[in-house]
């Protein structure tokens, strides 16, 4: 068999399929290693949880074409996204010559690219979304001179103030800044399709009562959490899994207290369909709001912009959704998917039996010390 039958070409294209390209490599370079990096400057500049790399291999053949913009992230470190929907495309480094391409945007999955490990965990704080995707290295540094993790490293992070009535959230460059509200009486005052991440409403349900309220978490009191995978996702944002967070417009303010605008700062909109709205930064690329006009009220906030105290999940603020990965069924790269579904199921299981035993251990205490008081009689309702 030639050499030239043993090179793969490898296509990708953003979410506008404005911008396309391709890369070549040899048979015996692939799969390429699948990179999840958690750093603190991915997460905002991406609006994700941790961003998908695969390195390519030094002096492959590398095409691209389109609207690219740059964003220069550090002095050697510079990003590419597309100017007219945000899709992060490539990362070049010039201090290594490495560049990364980002997964979400390639044609295909099987075959080039296979996940091999996490990288700067240890900037989420609480681990973020290598919790839901275990059983894989995960280093302080880059793999190639990192160091795993210790076990019980989370415990160096003390969080403060989870009860502060704002949440700030930004990009990286700072061009896109605004801030989110505690849960309170408006923010079930509205009305919204069902969302994929709930999964389909059952026969019985009935659309007017509260369970109808589907995102608020904990007796109304958190915002929902979600994962996606669908097509669309990926493509505008370039990475393979897209991080929400479910908040209504109502609860989302700019940083001086007026109402959201998404003409503020360096926003820009990409229509991926009639009626469906995305906004990213023009300047830094981060993916940032998700709104249709079948839903005005409620706005899906990218996840990885907000700086909570307590860490990346920003789980005094969510409550994450673990049954289901949204239109995991649409995912390019199954396997990577595949793996969050079982761990976000895992994950979730592991939270509500340790919240079941605290809850017992709770109970008893609380059985024993109202054994000396008088029963009170009525209803909280």
């Amino acid at each position: 068999m030639s050499e030239a039958k043993d090179i793969r070409t490898v296509h990708f294209s953003c979410a506008c399929r404005q911008v396309t390209g391709s890369f070549k490599a040899h048979d015996r370079a692939l799969p390429l290693p699948l990179t999840l990096c958690h750093c603190t400057t991915c997460r905002h500049q991406s609006g994700l949880l941790c961003n998908s790399y695969a390195t390519l291999p030094q002096g492959a053949e590398f095409q691209v074409n389109g609207p690219l913009e740059f964003y220069k992230a550090s002095k050697t470190v510079f990003r590419f996204f597309c100017g007219n929907c945000g899709a992060n495309v490539y990362v070049e480094d010039t201090g290594t010559e490495d560049r990364d391409l980002c997964t979400g945007v390639l044609g295909e999955a099987e075959g080039v690219v296979r996940l091999k490990n996490h990288i700067f965990v240890a900037d989420s704080k609480d681990g973020g979304l290598s919790d839901w995707v275990p059983d894989v290295d995960a280093w302080e540094g880059f793999s190639t001179g990192g160091r795993k993790l210790d076990a019980g490293w989370k415990e160096g992070f003390r969080a403060r103030g989870e009860r502060a009535g704002e949440l700030q959230a930004y990009c990286h460059c700072k061009g896109v800044r605004f801030k989110i509200t505690r849960p309170d009486g408006s923010s079930a005052d509205l009305t919204a399709p069902r969302g994929d991440i709930v999964g389909p409403p059952a026969p019985e349900q009935d659309s007017s009562r509260d369970d109808a309220v589907w995102w608020l978490r904990e007796n109304g009191t958190k915002y929902l959490g979600g994962t996606c995978a669908c097509n669309e996702c990926r493509l505008a944002s370039g990475f393979d899994i897209q991080a929400w967070a479910f908040v209504p417009k109502a609860n989302i303010r700019q940083p001086g207290g007026k109402s959201l605008d998404f003409g503020a700062g360096t926003l820009k909109r990409y229509d991926s369909s009639e009626g469906v709205h995305r906004e990213f930064c023009g300047k830094c690329g981060a993916t940032v709001f998700w709104h249709s006009d079948s839903r005005p009220d409620l706005i899906d906030v990218s996840a990885g912009l907000l700086d909570a105290e307590e860490g990346a999940r920003a789980e005094s603020w969510l409550g994450w959704e673990t049954e289901r990965v949204s239109f995991e069924e649409e995912a390019q790269n199954k396997d990577l998917i595949a793996r969050l579904s079982a761990g976000l199921k895992h994950w979730g299981e592991e939270k509500a039996s340790s919240s079941a035993a605290e809850k017992h251990d709770f109970g008893d205490e609380e059985t024993e010390s109202d054994s000396k008081k008088t029963p009170k009689t009525g209803s909280l309702d």
